[in-house]
């Protein structure tokens, strides 16, 4: 059988290529990755996506952030680490990055300080104290005003399938999450509860990283794609027209 089986045009990207794709559009457009509230983020730039606070009554407001880091994919077969959790799938991809989630916790002590105003007792107090002065440091040289930024890092993993999308009008490769799973958070609930959220989030995320298909080059010919995207050993495949 024919690359093309029947259609005029037969393109394949390898993984790499995919991957150089993500960090060219993340890269020239970071606030995909990156949102806020007014705290955080009072305004849309090309580093941040503002949003609005949680509403929670008697607060005014709870601010908070969210940034992911460059997804890295991996398309079947399975070449990267995955939790025990997780398989990777004939046509499916894998999803690596690390989400940092930031709230302002204004109800806290003084500003910055982890230790609700005590006196620090040993060296974990002491290095976590450190490390809010860091964070808080950080957003005082930004445009937002949070006054007691409280941050983690968690570690994602995601298996997904690669589903024909749009991006402006015209049919591009979208990435659907199958399933998530979070390195070393306890207890399970926990776990739980964060991967839904996240998942949410990150779904929502992948939605703006389409990349464009309608218009793949190849040399002189363009491609209107009629088949795929398809995952197969490594790379992505599309059939079409010209």
């Amino acid at each position: 059988m024919s690359l093309t089986e029947g259609w005029a045009v037969f393109v394949s990207a390898h993984e790499s290529a995919l991957n150089d794709l993500v960090t060219a559009l993340t890269t020239a457009r970071p606030h995909f990755l990156s949102y806020g509230s007014p705290a955080f983020t009072p305004v849309s730039t090309r580093f941040d996506t503002a949003m609005a606070a949680i509403p929670f009554p008697g607060t005014g407001g709870i601010d908070w952030h969210v940034r992911f880091t460059t997804p890295h994919l991996d398309l079947y077969k399975q070449e990267d680490p995955l939790p025990p959790e997780l398989t990777l799938g004939p046509g499916e991809f894998s999803l690596t990055t690390t989400v940092q989630l930031c709230v302002d916790c204004t109800s806290r002590g003084g500003k910055g300080d982890p230790t609700h105003g005590d006196r620090a007792q040993g060296a974990d107090e002491r290095a976590a104290r450190e490390a809010a002065k860091a964070e808080r440091e950080r957003w005082d040289e930004s445009r937002g005003k949070a006054r007691n930024p409280i941050c983690t890092e968690l570690g994602v993993a995601a298996i997904g399938h690669l589903v024909p999308t749009s991006s402006g009008g015209e049919p591009a490769v979208g990435f659907a999450l199958d399933a998530i799973e979070l390195v070393d958070v306890t207890p399970d609930s926990l776990e739980s509860v964060l991967e839904c959220l996240l998942g949410t989030v990150l779904r929502a995320v992948l939605a703006t990283l389409a990349i464009p298909l309608s218009a793949i080059r190849v040399g002189a010919f363009t491609l209107t794609p009629a088949q795929g995207p398809l995952i197969e050993a490594d790379a992505v495949l599309a059939r079409g027209s010209l």
